[in-house]
């Protein structure tokens, strides 16, 4: 018995391991599970309770009491066995164990015993007679001595130790022996000719039959009666169709075989002939086998019941039937059923599988006879495709026959490599023309395939030679002609045609074309829908591979004008035979190259038949078809265009040939008059057009060219190409798809051109006789860039870097101007493109080049001033943060009147005139009362003042200025009356005809025909006229009901929206200073800022209504951004540079919204004040004086005093005054900047001081050199502050707490960027604690700063506890200054 040991879990187990499987209970002691135990009980007790439910209510109570006692006596010894039993269970392990123990030391005791009892019947009973052999002395001796063992018995020897091999060359001996018997063995012995293929080396033969078997044979001695040895065996059966590789015969049979042919080597006499037959005759059966599953696959997977197993004999036959023309469903009744034979020849057994067929097969191809006859292959499908093929070359054979009898001259031929019978149609024919016959190998069926042929055709035609193989006559005439067609069809492809077999005439009946022949084609010139070519075919007289082609013209009428909508045939003519003639007919002059007459297809009928040209040979191209098409699409469209000016009674040459016949031409030989042109112009124009040319170009025929040639060209431009004596100008018209080509549209769009040809060249004829004339000023300020007869272009400014085109545009009659920028400014914006409209419609109403000049030489440095204005909407600037405002608009009045609305409440007129001066004045007075305001705008107080600080300080100037202001002009005064009081300062030049007219010599305005507004037409526009200007004056007698003829005042532009009048010639009560005198020079070089202050001049309501005279010079400075006049640099607030006119008008506004801001803050009371201008009220604690900065009328000016006696230091009122005129009342100039500042004045007076040093800790940083953060107070929200409210609301808020926001920047070196953080700040004025905000803020990086925030002002609260009467606000912010740190994780 195995060892047993006590495992780790008190088991015992085997003591090579634990046993995988449990110890099954000791025998006679069956075991329960504790789980089925329990169940019963509570079955038995659940049964107990039911039957007391029924039985007691049936006994008295003293009964129910002594049952119920009981069962529950009963049930509770039970569940307390039960209950003792399972706590036993928990330790029935150890119980267990001691019984395996004892049953295991019972069977070792037995184990025991039982050995003792087999050890004592040994001894006595076997043991008694035992005995030891004597000792192998000799043995010990041979081994001890010679270590080895030579006393071993032989036969152990015999079968343990192998005899000695024997050598190579004793080998070699006995094979070359046993190649010799074997030899005379085969040369002795009757061998059948069937095994004449054999082979005799290594002492063995081998015979080998190709395709049934090869067998290695051997003899076992020289006795000439030891019989053959067969020693290998190998089937060469094979089936490479469907034998996947695998050998057909199992190695068992193979195992069978040979020693089947082994007992037949022993027992016959003839050996091998024996052995041949036994093997040829099971490799036959093999064969027919293959052969037969191979049929039953094709049937299964290709043929299917294409071929069919008529019978099959194991080892016999195999009958096989194709074409069966029942199965097909192609006829019913009796049909040939053609038969294939597959047999083992009876007679002779020797001969290989035979092969028949049912019927026989003609004597065709012997070839073809040849492989149907032999199954060497073992391929049933390659039997029946050879049987097939043959059969059909038969089909075929007999098909060319019924062609030959019809057609002695017939070319068709048949091709062997796959049973086709080629046929050609019409001769000359190409491979891909020929009608192609194949016989489907499967079904014997005929199916013809033709190129290009529809299917339902081809399988008319199938149907029909299959069921009569002559009808195959009738369709080849039918084909005939469809190729026919087909080739012209291809002849025309690359040409713009489009070919139809049929075309619906609405008279039809009654017209030639529609009695045509069947067989025609109608080519439809796709550019000359109007015209067709007609084809017509015809059969040639003993030659059915033969057409004869006629062609005809054919024109019709457009479909609307027939009847149902359906085009009339007008014309049908037909061609003449000749080509040679056709083309002299048509062209005169055009040389044609030597041929010879147009040969007909029928002429060719007596050649020699040739076979068809391959497919890429061009035999089916109708070269005369293509002539035709491409002389009609060329030449067509000249006739039209030729029979158009003949309608239109223009005179021309007609069609003419040029360039060595190879193109056509119109050459037109008057053009006619254009209308609106004066009599002097056209002939001077037709003097100058010295030829005109009509041609087409392009490939689509649809462009027409008209080469117009010019001599005499009144101008001569810079350009390179217009510097010969005559000019060629190309106009180019593409002719509408809807339209004929040709047509009147063509002809319409040539006069329209014709027309702006001739309105631009009275323009530049009056242009270049006045170029003699014209100042030498216009002359070095524009040049002639471009004139080709259809657009003048003109180069202007000092480098002659903006252009202007002028051209006529023919569907608006009226002149179009362009603007444009060429050479280094090229990609810039023209600044005159501001007054492009006013131009365009000045130069409409008189057409003057040298008047253009002019107005563009006045307005171009004005305009380039003013596109400097800022344009952009801006946001912020009133109470509505959320509603952008234009800084400035720009409305063009008139060529020379600008208006510029700022904010839409200021109106500034600024007019343009001569000597580069401009006349500037408040738009907003009325032109005709200075008491009436434009609706909608308000007068800027202040105005003229500030504009005369840009005037030139000629004391005279000054003084003439000072008097118009005293004695401004009445509206009703007679302009007669001014002219005594203007004097010019140059003597005017040309008096007879110069630029400058006399004062009183008539209207000549280059601008008198610009439309103005309807508003305006009613009224009237008083002023005089610089004697110096160019511009006509009319006083305003001449004026009354004759507005629109104005020369000076012109209507708005017809997008201006301002319902404000424009003055025309307002009176220039300064003088002009000329530009050419060094004092002018002088004074417009000078800086307004470094002028000395100008006499204070009485205010005037109506001051800024009379024109202020500037230099272009001063309006440059006006206009263009500069910095801040009298401002201290480190002091200037923000980068917004802006311009003198913008911050003075900025200033007016902030000095208008402060009076509104006064009326409605509590806090501040207004004080009466007799200064004009100026803006005086007052707090608690301060008085404050606004008003604008006398020294440049560019700024607010803040001058506050205390109204008692106070804390206040003279420090602390300066900073307040700098920081309103700095941070407040500066660009870019917001109401809630103000507004707040205001609520910061009124607050109370401890407040308002700390206020006051953190104002100067920001205009001052540098004091505060021990700080780390730069200070800013933000009077309104910033965009990156907390979302307390919208950006741009008012920063400031003063209740029982105040609240309001710093903005604080890191100091750092300059190369890093800095870190910027904003503040929200509440003062409690109750407790005087200072704190930040609590404002929720968006998860973001500003968190840890705000917290950080927190943290130091709280900090400096406990340390510093507010007094009574004193402020924290400045202390807490500079705590927070100096010792705020961030991180960059804390940048916001």
């Amino acid at each position: 018995m195995a060892p047993v040991q006590i495992g780790a879990d008190g088991q015992l187990v085997p003591a090579g391991g634990p046993t995988t499987a449990p110890q099954p209970p000791p025998p006679g002691a069956p075991a329960t599970r504790l789980s089925l135990l329990i169940e019963f009980l509570l079955q038995r007790t659940y049964h107990e309770i039911i039957l007391l439910a029924e039985l007691l209510p049936r006994k008295t109570d003293m009964e129910r009491k002594i049952e119920i006692v009981q069962f529950a006596s009963r049930t509770r010894q039970l569940f307390v066995r039960l209950l003792a039993l399972v706590k036993w269970a928990s330790n029935a392990g150890k119980v267990e164990k001691c019984a395996m123990i004892s049953s295991f030391l019972d069977q070792q005791a037995f184990l025991f015993v039982d050995t003792a009892d087999r050890l004592a019947s040994l001894a006595r009973d076997a043991l008694v007679h035992a005995r030891l052999p004597s000792f192998a002395i000799p043995f010990a001796i041979d081994v001890l001595t010679t270590g080895s063992y030579p006393r071993l018995p032989t036969c152990i020897r015999d079968k343990i130790i192998p005899p000695d091999p024997i050598t190579k060359v004793e080998k070699q001996t006995t094979l070359t022996q046993l190649n010799q018997i074997l030899r005379h063995r085969l040369v002795t012995t009757d061998l059948p000719p069937q095994l004449a293929n054999l082979t005799v080396a290594n002492g063995r033969v081998k015979f080998r039959v190709e395709g049934e078997f090869e067998a290695t044979l051997t003899v076992m001695g020289d006795d000439p009666d030891i019989p053959w040895r067969l020693l290998k065996l190998e089937i060469l059966v094979e089936d490479k169709e469907t034998g996947d590789g695998k050998t057909l015969v199992h190695g068992l049979q193979v195992n069978y075989i040979h020693e089947l042919v082994q007992s037949r080597l022993f027992a016959d006499d003839k050996p091998l002939q024996d052995m041949y037959n036994c093997l040829h005759s099971f490799c036959l059966s093999l064969q027919l086998e293959v052969l037969h599953s191979q049929t039953l696959m094709l049937i299964r997977e290709r043929w299917g019941d294409l071929v069919q197993v008529e019978r099959y004999v194991p080892a016999k036959y195999l009958i096989l039937s194709v074409w069966n023309q029942q199965i097909l469903g192609r006829k019913t009744g009796t049909a040939s059923v053609h038969k294939v034979h597959i047999k083992i020849d009876e007679s002779d057994g020797s001969k290989p599988l035979q092969i028949s067929h049912e019927p026989p097969l003609p004597a065709c191809d012997s070839k073809l006879m040849e492989r149907a006859m032999k199954i060497d292959h073992l391929s049933v499908e390659k039997l029946l495709i050879d049987s097939v093929h043959a059969r059909s070359h038969q089909k075929l054979q007999e098909l060319k026959a019924i062609l030959k009898g019809n057609n002695p001259s017939d070319n068709s031929f048949i091709e062997t490599a796959l049973p086709t019978l080629i046929i050609p149609i019409l001769e000359p024919c190409g491979r891909s023309e020929c009608l192609h016959i194949f016989v489907d190998l499967h079904s014997g069926m005929f199916q013809p395939m033709l190129y290009g042929l529809d299917q339902t055709m081809l399988d008319d035609i199938e149907k029909a030679i299959n069921d009569d193989m002559k009808r195959i006559l009738t369709w080849l005439q039918q084909l005939k002609f469809w190729l026919g067609e087909q080739r012209c069809r291809q002849s025309v492809k690359h040409l713009p045609t489009l070919c139809s077999d049929t075309l619906h005439l609405s008279n039809a009946a009654s017209h030639p074309a529609g009695s045509l022949s069947k067989h025609k084609l109608f080519i439809k010139m796709t550019r000359l829908p109007q015209y067709y070519i007609v084809v017509e075919m015809f059969d040639v007289s003993g030659c059915p591979t033969e057409l004869q082609y006629k062609y005809y013209f054919l024109s019709v009428s457009p479909e609307e004008s027939g009847e149902d909508g359906l085009p009339c045939a007008l014309l049908l003519q037909q061609f003449k035979p000749n080509l040679e003639e056709l083309a002299q007919d048509l062209s005169a002059s055009r040389g044609l190259r030597p041929g010879t007459k147009r040969k007909l297809s029928g002429e060719t009928g007596a050649l020699e038949p040739k076979k068809p040209k391959r497919s890429g040979e061009m035999c089916a191209f109708n070269k005369e078809l293509a002539h035709l098409v491409a002389m009609c699409d060329t030449n067509m469209p000249l006739i039209g265009l030729r029979c158009e000016l003949t309608n239109m009674e223009i005179p021309h040459q007609g069609v003419q040939v040029e360039g060595d016949g190879c193109s056509h031409a119109i050459r037109v030989l008057k053009v006619p008059p254009s209308k609106g042109v004066c009599e002097e112009t056209r002939k001077a124009l037709d003097r100058s057009l010295l030829d005109c040319t009509f041609r087409l170009q392009g490939r689509n025929n649809r462009t027409w060219v008209a080469e117009l040639v010019f001599s005499n060209c009144p101008l001569t431009s810079t350009s390179i190409k217009e510097q010969t004596s005559t000019r060629h100008v190309y106009l180019t018209y593409e002719n509408p798809l809807s339209e004929p080509v040709g047509g009147r549209k063509v002809v319409e769009m040539f006069l329209n051109d014709w027309n702006s040809i001739s309105q631009l060249y009275e323009c530049v004829l009056d242009f270049s006789r006045c170029l003699s004339e014209m100042p030498s000023y216009l002359s070095l300020f524009s040049e002639i860039r471009l004139y080709n007869y259809r657009k003048l272009v003109l180069c202007y400014g000092n480098t002659k870097g903006s252009s202007v085109t002028i051209q006529w545009n023919s569907s608006t009659h009226r002149f179009h101007l362009s603007l444009g920028t060429v050479g280094p400014n090229s990609g810039c914006s023209n600044c005159h493109n501001i007054i492009l409209h006013q131009l365009q419609e000045m130069f409409n109403k008189t057409p003057n080049v040298v008047q253009l000049l002019q107005v563009l030489f006045d307005t171009q440095g004005p305009l380039n001033a003013i596109n400097k204005l800022p344009t952009v909407p801006m946001l912020g600037l009133t109470q509505r943060t959320n509603t952008a405002y234009q800084c400035f608009s720009i409305l063009p009045q008139s060529p020379t009147h600008i208006r510029l609305a700022f904010r839409n409440m200021y109106c500034i007129d600024i007019y343009c005139r001569s000597r580069g001066v401009v006349a500037i004045r408040d738009g907003a007075y009325s032109l005709f009362d200075n008491t009436k305001i434009v609706e909608g705008f308000y007068p800027a107080p202040g105005l003229k003042t500030f504009l005369n600080m840009f005037v030139d300080s000629n004391q005279d100037a000054r003084r003439r200025s000072v008097n118009e202001d005293d004695n401004p002009p009445s509206p009703g005064v007679d302009m007669d009356s001014l002219m005594g009081h203007i004097q010019p300062q140059q003597p005017i030049k040309g008096q007879g005809g110069g630029v400058y007219p006399p004062l009183m010599s008539p209207p000549n305005a280059y601008h008198s025909n610009v439309t103005p507004s309807p508003s305006m037409i009613p009224t009237q526009s008083p002023g005089a006229l610089d004697p110096s200007s160019p511009y006509a004056m009319v006083s305003p007698s001449q004026r009354v009901g004759n507005w629109p003829g104005s020369p000076q005042v012109s209507g708005p532009s017809p997008g201006t929206r301002i319902p404000g009048m424009s003055p025309g010639n307002p009176s220039l009560h300064s003088p002009i200073p000329d530009p050419h005198s060094p004092r002018a020079a002088t004074s417009s070089q000078a800086m307004p800022s470094s002028m000395p202050p100008p006499r204070k001049l009485p205010q005037r309501s109506w001051a800024a209504s009379i024109p202020t005279i500037l230099t272009h010079s001063a309006l440059h400075m006006l206009l263009l951004p500069s910095p801040t006049p009298c401002q201290v640099p480190g002091l200037a607030a923000g980068s917004y540079l802006c311009s003198p006119l913008e911050r003075f008008l900025g200033s007016v506004i902030m000095r208008r919204h402060l009076q509104r801001i006064i009326q409605l803050e509590p806090a501040l009371n207004i004080v009466n004040s007799n200064e004009p201008g100026v803006i005086m009220f007052k707090t608690e604690v301060l008085k404050c004086r606004v008003a604008l900065n006398p020294k440049s009328y560019q700024a607010l000016q803040l001058k506050v005093t205390p109204e008692n006696a106070g804390p206040w230091s003279q420090e602390e009122l300066q900073i307040l005054e700098k920081f309103f005129e700095t941070r407040v009342a500066g660009p870019p100039f917001k109401y809630n900047t103000l507004n707040a500042f205001t609520k910061l004045l009124g607050a109370p007076i401890n407040i308002l001081r700390d206020c006051v040093r953190i104002m100067k800790l920001e205009l001052f940083p540098d004091q505060g050199s021990q700080l780390k953060w730069n200070v800013q107070f933000c009077l309104t929200i910033p965009p990156s502050a907390p979302p307390i409210a919208p950006p741009g609301t008012i920063a400031v808020v003063l209740k029982s707490k105040m609240l309001f926001f710093l903005q604080l920047t890191q100091r750092v070196p300059v190369p890093q960027e800095s870190i910027s953080i904003i503040v929200p700040i509440v003062y409690d004025m109750a407790t005087g604690v200072t704190q930040q905000a609590d404002i929720p803020r968006q998860q973001s990086s500003s968190g840890a700063a705000a917290l950080m925030v927190s943290t130091i002002l709280r900090r400096f609260n406990e340390h510093h506890p507010a007094r009574a009467g004193e402020c924290t606000i400045f202390g807490a912010v500079h705590e927070l200054m100096a010792n705020l740190t961030l991180t960059p994780t804390g940048r916001p």
